[in-house]
């Protein structure tokens, strides 16, 4: 692994993230790279044998102490060999040496093994549900509504204690149901938004994940 800093070291990116995610929605250019890059972002590469294989980006936010990882995008090559969590952790350990104390990113609420890092190997929380968005997305992601929730990453911070905990269960629904706006993964999507969203909104946090009984853990 090793940190991108130029124009040719993240010229290779916004092809690998449109391999990783299909579709025809915008990527990350070239440009904006360097400019997040030059304003105090982070881009980290892994390479097999000079291969890019996987890579995280992430950029400053108005809070000074917290990055916001924009993407993490591992090749399904690589994928099932912790690559992905490593990627992560590389990542925290970028922050820590350059002052910031805290992540956050979104992902899909309906991936649950994306929730299953996020939340159970890395320790972040679920702080907030946002419906629709980034708009429609395509690509993996058909045209379901793009509902995201932002987890917040603390670093330097225990996880606090949760005194209640309430158990929220996802409908069954495959990525390529996704992918196919399948009438499934609408009534997933729905059914996730109806329950999460107003729990955060009344101050709940995500804390795990079960991505085999397909379940979500809050407290608060």
């Amino acid at each position: 692994m090793r940190v991108l800093r130029t124009a040719d070291d993240v010229a290779e990116l916004p092809a690998f993230e449109g391999r990783i995610w299909g579709g025809d929605d915008d990527r990350v250019s070239v440009n904006m790279l360097v400019a997040c890059l030059e304003e105090g972002g982070v881009a980290i590469g892994a390479y097999d044998d000079g291969r890019l294989v996987g890579t995280v980006f992430g950029f400053r936010t108005y809070e000074a102490r917290v990055l916001h990882s924009h993407y993490l995008a591992v090749d399904p090559e690589y994928r099932r060999c912790g690559l992905g969590e490593q990627l992560k952790r590389r990542q925290a350990a970028w922050c820590v040496d350059n002052g910031v104390t805290a992540m956050r990113w979104t992902f899909d609420p309906l991936q649950l093994t994306n929730a299953h890092l996020n939340l159970n190997k890395l320790g972040a929380l679920g702080v907030t549900y946002h419906v629709n968005h980034y708009g429609s997305l395509g690509g993996i992601n058909g045209s379901l509504p793009s509902d995201r929730l932002t987890v917040q990453w603390e670093l330097e911070r225990p996880r606090p204690a949760f005194s209640q905990e309430f158990v929220l269960g996802v409908p069954a629904v495959s990525p390529e149901q996704i992918a196919a706006s399948a009438p499934e993964a609408l009534h997933a999507r729905m059914a996730v938004r109806e329950e999460m969203a107003p729990h955060l909104a009344d101050g709940w946090r995500v804390i795990a994940a079960d991505r085999v009984g397909r379940t979500y853990t809050l407290g608060r």
